[in-house]
């Protein structure tokens, strides 16, 4: 089932790749977390054709290529079309400059990593509950 595939996360921060894996777990979700440095690293990683995620989890400033446009370039590439992945930004950045940007690119939520930990446990925790349950009619193809 689709809900048990990887999460790819990309951040840069090593700090917080930490602070992720230690929320996952705490949370107990037995899906394998794949992480990347930079959105290059990650964008060679799913044009593979096999690689479909449950969902990927994107910081917004990284070096190389940021967030916004590697989200640009999945949302311009084929191969991506029939993918079907939920795409997530999560930054400290809460600019309504940012914000805006974020969802012009058809994201399906933008997490502030803020800094007390339980409410962003919380807010990851709802976000995978909440594609765990509806995922299935996220897709078009059925997968």
């Amino acid at each position: 089932m689709k809900k048990h595939r990887d999460i790819l996360i990309i951040e840069d921060d090593e700090d917080d790749r930490e602070i992720l894996q230690e929320i996952f777990r705490d949370l107990g979700y037995k899906n394998k977390l794949v992480f990347f440095h930079d959105g290059v690293e990650a964008l060679d990683y799913l044009r593979r054709p096999e690689v479909e995620p449950f969902i990927v989890i994107s910081d917004i400033n990284m070096p190389k290529l940021g967030g916004f446009e590697l989200r640009e370039l999945i949302l311009q590439e084929e191969i991506f079309m029939d993918k079907d992945i939920p795409y997530v930004f999560i930054s400290n950045a809460q600019d309504e400059h940012s914000v805006r940007q974020a969802n012009k690119l058809s994201i399906q939520d933008y997490i502030h990593k803020g800094s007390d930990y339980n409410s962003y446990k919380e807010r990851i925790k709802n976000l995978i509950d909440y594609w765990r349950e509806n995922i299935n009619s996220f897709t078009s193809s059925g997968k």
